[in-house]
């Protein structure tokens, strides 16, 4: 509060009144009137005030106050002042319901973001599964074009026993140097029919399923490489009669355990399976591979494959060999005559499809991969469009197929699991099969199902982000089913948001008690400064 005190230099009358100072107070003050005591007041006033004692003078405050010092002496004297204390309360509660609603919002988008990114991930998962895939069937279909185109330029007739023995070297060091443990065998069949399937692969019951044991060909003709795990020798396996025969018996001969190489098979003479004193071959006796064998005579029909395509059968049981697993085909159609894989070769030409070359490619290292994927504690499984036969899981220690024991003569069969089954054995393909077949779009088939994402809670698992893709390289159908746990996605944000709402609310409650008492400090100097320049 400043205090201006003037002398009246225009009036040289003494005061002739009571001998004591008025303080007069404006009219807005609560207080009607206030007399200073000497010891209550500021130095300043007190000395012009003594001053005017001295002169025999009146010092009227209002009439020598400032504005300033009027309007704050005011302000501190009015009744509503104590509500400002409310005020600032209500401020300090909105600042902090601020925090929690910037909390809220922020909490969400995290949500939201986390759940964007566990779509990416899983985009990523079925993306690395497709390139695994693509970089093992690639190599496959590479080695059947350019064998087929081999077997053209040097003019092997691959319908003739001659002709396929002539490419027993190349595909046994294919075998060998690239599929691993994967590896499993490739066969050349020609000349051989199954009545049971019509021209489009097609169960032929007009047929009446004829020729069940035999190949409706005298030219019948096959030869099989099966590469087994070392240490065990390779086996070769082929037609007895050089030149064919509509029932041609299976024989089979391992290659030499020291060199490695197949043993040559005219070694015997003709006509006879198994002879002791030349060598190990053995008489399987008949086998209908066109109906028995992997799909690949269904397949040729069904895609309608012209000279050079290269597709891949479905999947089917293989237990010929260990390790007993589930299995596909590469295949190429074989056609006489032969043009190789540029079909400009032979215009005009009539040919005729007779065959087909396949190579194997077991599966059951697909369990394997799929389970050293980073899932963030979720499950990841493919089934097979069409058959809806389960194939493999991120569960390694589940065998993908069934295993049959007949009771009666105690032999041991194996059947793929259909991926539907009531009793099918993991709880994570059962509730997630069900979902998706009955819960998703309502009821449907396998072949209804369409790639998408959602967020669904799957029994006790809780909620579950799921993501379904398509896996269809080289003429396969997959359908593959991603899940992670919402906890797990979730868990380092559930894990921190209320230390982080607390943080929050503590530190806008800091700022609010600091700009507080910053404008408190502020307007305290100002005060002094304009209104009593003595304080």
């Amino acid at each position: 509060m400043s205090v201006q005190v003037e002398e009246a230099a225009t009036n040289t009358n003494p005061i002739v009144s009571d001998d004591i100072i008025k303080v007069e107070v404006n009219e807005l003050d609560s207080s009607p009137s206030v007399e200073k005591d000497a010891t209550g007041s500021s130095p300043g006033i007190m000395g012009s005030a003594m001053a005017a004692v001295t002169s025999e003078k009146v010092f009227d405050v209002q009439e020598h106050a400032s504005g300033a010092m009027i309007k704050a002496y005011t302000y501190w004297h009015k009744p509503w002042r104590a509500w400002y204390l409310v005020a600032q309360a209500i401020g300090l509660m909105a600042a902090l319901l601020g925090s929690v609603g910037t909390w809220q919002l922020t909490l969400l988008t995290g949500i939201d973001s986390l759940g964007i990114l566990t779509g990416q991930l899983m985009d990523n998962i079925g993306l690395q599964v497709e390139e695994s895939m693509y970089g093992k069937m690639l190599p496959l279909t590479i080695f059947l074009r350019q064998g087929y185109e081999t077997a053209y330029l040097a003019q092997y007739d691959l319908t003739t026993q001659e002709g396929q023995m002539a490419m027993v070297a190349q595909n046994t060091a294919f075998l060998e140097t690239y599929l691993g443990s994967t590896r499993c065998c490739t066969g050349m069949f020609t000349n051989m029919w199954y009545h049971g399937v019509d021209d489009r692969g097609r169960e032929n019951d007009m047929m009446n399923k004829a020729n069940e044991d035999d190949y409706a060909d005298d030219k019948a003709q096959f030869n099989i490489l099966v590469a087994n795990p070392p240490p065990d020798p390779n086996w070769h396996i082929y037609g007895l009669y050089k030149d064919g025969n509509s029932k041609n018996p299976t024989v089979m001969e391992t290659f030499d355990p020291v060199t490695g190489r197949p043993k040559d098979p005219y070694r015997y003479p003709a006509g006879v399976a198994v002879n002791q004193s030349i060598g190990n071959r053995v008489n399987w006796g008949f086998n209908h591979w066109p109906k028995n064998d992997g799909f690949w005579y269904k397949t040729v029909r069904e895609k309608d494959l012209a000279e050079g395509d290269v597709t891949f059968s479905r999947v089917f049981m293989w237990d010929i060999n260990k390790p007993v697993t589930l299995k596909t085909h590469g295949i190429i159609p074989i056609f006489y005559p032969q043009c190789g894989v540029d079909k400009s070769r032979c215009p005009g030409m009539q040919q005729k499809r007779v065959g087909a070359w396949v190579v194997g490619f077991k599966l059951h290292f697909l369990s394997q991969y799929l389970s050293s994927l980073q899932l963030k504690g979720g499950f990841i499984f493919y089934v097979e469009r069409e058959t809806g036969n389960f194939i493999a899981s991120s569960d390694a220690k589940f065998d993908s197929f069934r295993t049959i024991v007949d009771e009666t003569t105690k032999k041991v069969s194996y059947a793929p699991y259909e991926a539907n089954a009531t009793d099918f054995p993991l709880k994570e393909v059962k509730a997630r099969v069900h979902w998706l077949l009955n819960e998703r779009e309502g009821k449907m088939t396998w072949a209804d199902v369409k790639a998408g994402a959602a967020e669904v809670e799957i029994g006790d698992e809780g909620v579950q982000f799921i993501k379904l893709t398509s896996l269809t390289q080289f003429g396969v159908d997959w359908i593959g089913v991603i899940s992670i746990p919402w906890e797990s996605v979730m868990k380092e944000l559930n894990d921190t948001k209320f230390r982080t709402l607390l943080l929050g609310m503590l530190i806008v409650g800091g700022i609010k008690a600091f700009l507080e008492t910053f404008r408190a400090y502020v307007q305290t100097k100002m005060i002094k400064r304009a209104v009593i320049p003595g304080m």
